[in-house]
């Protein structure tokens, strides 16, 4: 017979603000044996899971609700997306040496003398017990599930961005219109949030340049971004005025993607002939950036500084767009084999499929 099922909230030793939560459900059986099946609340509980709370929440159950010490615990986690329900029989020793013993749902059944139904009787289906766990949730931590606060600074460079934002349309003539890559070139440099929005992690972290020097020449654009290792994207571009295969019976990449890979691999031969005096280099560059100094075009995220170790090695990226998608299914394997094949860490996009991935209206 169960006798109560309600939402017990316990307490850590001298730790108030790690209070958790948990489903409790007594029942007393035929033989007048007390049993207490203890259910996880996953993500609703405000602390550490059951398992790793489980003599807290014994105490607590003995001292604070008078409970026989010869109890029997069963704790119980519900159906996920990996797992049924699943149970185990808790033995506490006196020397807090914890024991689990896994038993099945017919012998959960059987234990508690009741039906399927009661286990199944899901925690956050349960109205009554949801509005016990939301209020409980507010007591322990009434700000929990409050937005994160950013600084002035902040909002005011991210709004600066949202306002100053290029439509995803006027990219989008730019590609039917198979432009070349002046015409691209013209509209990316006056808004370098196209790329941050594809490349940068965490995507309110990042700086944008344009004309990037490099080796007596330059990339058409550089994203710093990243955390802890510097994440550095190379990006050259070439029009749309190509299809990306070509259309005879060879279907090789157009030669415009031949050049530009050949013009990344030259700089990347250049960059691990130099690496410490480049590495040296971004990190100046991004230093000025952050700063206030306009060098390269910067265009810089809302987060005002990216918050990586200029002694640790960076991650260099390279990408190439340029040309028209065709044959999506075809191209995605050409682009796909290139990229594996490639002796170089070379990512192709066709124009279509970078602006498939833009979130912008």
């Amino acid at each position: 017979m169960k006798i109560n099922d309600y939402i017990l909230r316990y307490t850590f030793p001298n730790n108030y603000n790690k209070d958790g939560i948990c489903r409790i459900r007594t029942f007393v059986n035929s033989k007048l044996d007390t049993l207490i099946l203890i259910t996880d609340l996953d993500t609703k509980n405000t602390s550490m899971s059951i398992t790793n709370s489980i003599e807290v929440i014994c105490k607590t159950l003995i001292e604070k609700y008078r409970i026989p010490e010869t109890t029997v615990f069963i704790e119980h986690y519900e159906p996920s997306a990996i797992h049924d329900h699943t149970f185990d029989l808790v033995k506490l020793n006196v020397s807090n040496d914890t024991e689990w013993e896994s038993i099945t749902f017919k012998n959960v059944i059987e234990l508690l003398e009741c039906n399927d139904t009661e286990i199944n009787n899901l925690t956050l289906k349960n109205t009554h017990l949801l509005e016990e766990i939301e209020q409980l949730r507010t007591l322990i931590s009434p700000h929990s599930e409050l937005p994160s606060q950013f600084e002035s600074k902040y909002m005011l460079r991210q709004f600066e961005i949202e306002n100053n934002m290029i439509k995803k349309n006027a990219l989008h003539q730019l590609i039917i219109n198979n432009s070349n890559e002046t015409e691209f070139l013209n509209l990316l440099r006056k808004d370098l949030s196209f790329f941050a929005e594809i490349y940068a992690s965490p995507n309110d972290s990042y700086i944008c340049f344009s004309e990037f020097p490099l080796d007596n020449g330059f990339v058409d654009f550089v994203i710093l971004t990243g955390r802890s290792r510097m994440d550095v994207f190379l990006i050259e571009i070439k029009g749309a005025d190509f299809s990306l295969l070509t259309q005879n019976s060879y279907k090789k990449f157009n030669y415009k993607i031949d050049t530009a890979a050949s013009q990344i691999r030259d700089r990347l031969g250049y960059i691990h002939r130099n690496i410490i005096s480049f590495r040296k280099f971004v990190h100046e560059v991004r230093e000025k950036a952050f700063s206030g100094e306009k060098i390269f075009n910067a265009f810089v995220g809302p987060e005002q500084d990216i918050l990586v170790d200029k002694n640790k090695d960076i991650n260099i990226h390279n990408i190439i767009i340029g040309g028209r998608t065709q044959n999506d299914l075809e191209e995605s394997y050409k682009r796909h084999d290139f990229e594996t094949n490639f002796n170089l860490p070379i990512k192709l996009e066709s124009w279509d499929s970078f602006y498939r991935k833009l979130r912008r209206k």
